[in-house]
């Protein structure tokens, strides 16, 4: 019996055996992170955006960059030190500024459409740090940490369109020209990048795929060419070992643009409308710092139907499929929902509906797939992402697997800050027979399990 963790991620994390010293990556020394001599900036509470994300056993392994232009700050690279101290009261930490024009002219240059991005005028950058939770997760210590970094985005991207902001996913750069410009050290590799224009700019609307981040950037024809690396050119160690699941030339690579919006056979329950339109939502949710996800057990407790709804419906409050291409699918398992039948469901955004799947699945057995039972007894309501990894890969390459998990964390996240308003607890376990789980929901065996979400009350 094998988690989830070890079967999913093994194809990923290989290894050269040319080079025995380059396998172990995570010991290797870090940069000083301290920024010695650094021009630094004090911030307030209201002027820092807010990091506040859900993040496995609470590792914190996403570091955040931003490069500022036409700004009220000096031009530059900034990263964010909330550790920061100030004489000065009120400061919930500094900008520290680690580049200038020659740094940020490196940064835009790793990304295809160049003039979008130069013209942003805040280009977030979330790099992951292994070193945080490799020794935790092991070989699944690379979905976890770009789950985060997907939760995390998406905290910003919420907050951000909050205040009327227009925010852009930008899923394809070339991974080691943004590792180099930004002097990552062996253990942090860049996962994501945001663009936020503000609400009047007009260049906002020249987005790659319009805004509407279904785009993805696939590595497979890079991958099927024959490609000479300058192993120079990589600054981590961890990126060296796995780089077929990283962009080094966008000239050879895919834009991939798809959505499925068809209905699926079996008994449709439509979902009632939000308790709050998107605009009162985003409102509500600047609120919530620190989301919960309490790790107590559960206690009995249903859900209302129009939560339930809710919980849903504002998934779409971002970008659903944040990092492009829409190819995670979404069970939805009820236990206990006041007017839906238990059983296991598919979720269609678009369509504003679930379709049933199966019957009435046994509470106790559910929680059995788990390592620890306790966790998942009295689940009100479970979200399973899965995907067909084999289509997956054939469309976008190794570069699928951050996609999925960059999404994935944006569903826990999005999640996470709808439970809080409808005062729920939300969970994303970590820990599950993947197996077993997926044999007692009646998912198809080409399907594996991404992520899993549970909902109830603690």
């Amino acid at each position: 019996m094998r988690f989830f963790s070890e079967k999913y991620h093994s194809s990923v994390c290989f290894v050269r055996k040319e080079k025995p010293a380059d396998l172990c990556w995570e010991t290797q020394k870090m940069v000083d992170r301290r920024y010695v001599g650094c021009n630094r900036i004090d911030l307030k509470k209201e002027d820092v955006p807010p990091y506040g994300y859900v993040s496995g056993d609470k590792l914190k392994p996403v570091k955040v960059y931003v490069v500022i232009r036409g700004r009220s700050v000096p031009d530059g690279v900034y990263t964010y030190d909330g550790a920061g101290q100030s004489a000065v009261p009120d400061v919930a930490g500094q900008l520290v500024r680690i580049g200038g024009k020659d740094e940020m002219k490196k940064i835009v240059a790793a990304f295809p459409d160049k003039d979008f991005a130069g013209e942003a005028p805040l280009l977030y950058i979330f790099t992951g740090l292994f070193e945080r939770s490799v020794w935790r997760y092991r070989e699944s210590a690379y979905a976890q940490v770009t789950q985060d970094v997907g939760a995390c985005a998406a905290s910003v991207m919420l907050h951000s369109k909050a205040k009327g902001a227009k925010v852009f996913a930008l899923s394809g750069f070339v991974d080691d020209e943004i590792a180099v410009a930004l002097n990552l050290p062996a253990t942090e590799i860049p996962l994501a990048a945001l663009a936020v224009f503000p609400e009047y700019s007009e260049l906002a609307f020249d987005s790659v795929d319009g805004g509407v981040g279904e785009t993805a950037y696939s590595n497979r024809g890079e991958m099927e060419s024959e490609i000479d690396y300058d192993a120079s050119r990589y600054p981590s160690l961890f990126m060296r070992q796995n780089r077929a699941e990283n962009i080094t030339d966008l000239s050879k690579c895919i834009r991939i643009r798809r959505l499925a919006a068809q209905a699926f056979p079996g008994d449709e329950f439509p979902l009632t409308p939000a308790k709050f339109d998107a605009a009162h939502y985003l409102d509500k949710i600047q609120d919530i710092e620190e989301p919960l996800n309490n790790r107590l057990p559960f206690r009995k407790a249903g859900l209302d139907l129009d939560d339930f709804s809710s919980i849903l419906r504002w998934l779409e409050a971002g970008q659903i499929n944040l990092f492009g291409a829409g190819l995670l699918r979404i069970w939805i398992v009820s236990f206990d929902v006041m007017f839906v039948y238990p059983g296991v469901y598919r979720y269609v955004p678009v369509r504003k509906s679930i379709y049933m799947q199966s019957g009435m699945l046994n509470v106790k057995k559910f929680a059995k797939c788990h390592l620890s039972p306790e966790v998942a007894d009295n689940t009100a309501l479970a979200v399973i992402l899965t995907a067909d990894l084999k289509e997956s890969c054939n469309l976008q390459g190794e570069r699928a697997y951050r996609y999925m998990n960059l999404n994935a964390g944006y569903f826990i996240q999005s999640m996470t800050l709808s439970a809080t308003l409808v005062r729920r607890t939300l969970r994303s376990e970590r820990f599950f027979y993947h197996d077993e789980l997926r044999t007692l929901c009646e998912i198809p065996e080409n399907e594996s399990i991404i992520a899993e979400i549970l909902v109830g009350k603690t």
